[in-house]
């Protein structure tokens, strides 16, 4: 029989668990919390990961109260921490093993190897700030307006082009789309975008979404059939949501934390290792 690689595995050395039996009834809620928060260190990269109450409230799916009095126990145990960050809350985890260790536990590499079922999105170098920012499809959409002007008979030149293609150098494809969509439904000679300043796309580059996969970076958005395309570094995602209010309500400033948070529902999963003790 031939056994799947285990990767990104969560260890917990046998004497924590035995600290955690101690305290009888609550050990599976213990060994519950303490893997949830380790599991998202792991996601963060980080062994200080932004895990708010109400974050694990969802993910765990308890009751505020069960959060509030199990995180307490822990803090007791000195085995966490909350840390302040400006208006985020963070939970430092002291004793944390690191890749290479569990790999010394495992006997084998816990390497993660790159899923076949989704797209590998993410930069092969480090890049900077200037390569970072989206590189929209300006001659797809410039030849939609070329081919706009051949039809109402607009007559312009190789300086007209150069001029239109600089506009639409640097914006997001949304706002190119917004700018030659409208100028054509309206008849006019030209297209005309907002400066970068009060573009109201423009300021959400950059910013992570707390969703169920980790949308780190976003890179730019488009709309096609009806749907809005996000591109962020590791993912592509469409939706209905607008982007104003899908920001508002999922978003945050990369500063704030290492790497995306990830809101899963790990909850069965835990449990179901907790059924195994």
């Amino acid at each position: 029989m031939e056994l799947e690689p285990i990767e990104n595995a969560i260890v917990i050395h046998p004497h924590l668990l035995q600290r955690f039996l101690k305290h009888g009834k609550d050990y599976a809620n213990l060994l519950a919390l303490y893997s949830f928060y380790t599991y998202h260190a792991q996601l963060q990269k980080t062994n200080q990961p932004l895990v708010t109450d109400e974050f694990t409230r969802k993910g765990m799916n308890w009751a505020i109260d069960r959060v509030k009095r199990i995180k307490k126990i822990l803090k007791d145990m000195k085995l966490i921490e909350v840390v302040q960050k400006e208006k985020y809350y963070y939970v430092h985890l002291f004793f944390i093993y690191t890749k290479k260790k569990i790999g010394e536990i495992l006997g084998k590499s816990t390497t993660s190897q790159k899923s076949k079922e989704s797209e590998d999105l993410s930069p092969k170098k480090e890049k900077t700030e200037s390569e970072a920012k989206p590189k929209p499809n300006v001659i797809n959409l410039l030849d939609k307006w070329l081919e706009y002007c051949h039809k109402r008979k607009i007559n312009y030149g190789k300086s007209n082009i150069k001029y239109w293609e600089k506009k639409l150098d640097k914006r997001l494809i949304i706002e190119q789309q917004e700018a030659i969509y409208k100028a054509i439904k309206n008849n006019w000679k030209d297209f005309y975008l907002v400066p970068l300043k009060e573009s109201k796309y423009h300021k959400l580059l950059g910013k992570s979404l707390m969703l169920e996969k980790d949308c780190d970076t976003l890179l730019n958005i488009g709309y096609f059939n009806k749907k809005y395309l996000y591109q962020f570094k590791n993912h592509k995602i469409t939706t209905n949501a607008k982007p104003i209010e899908l920001f508002n309500k999922y978003g945050y400033e990369k500063v704030e934390v290492k790497t995306a948070p990830i809101v899963s529902v790990v909850h069965d999963k835990i449990m179901g290792m907790v059924r195994r003790f």
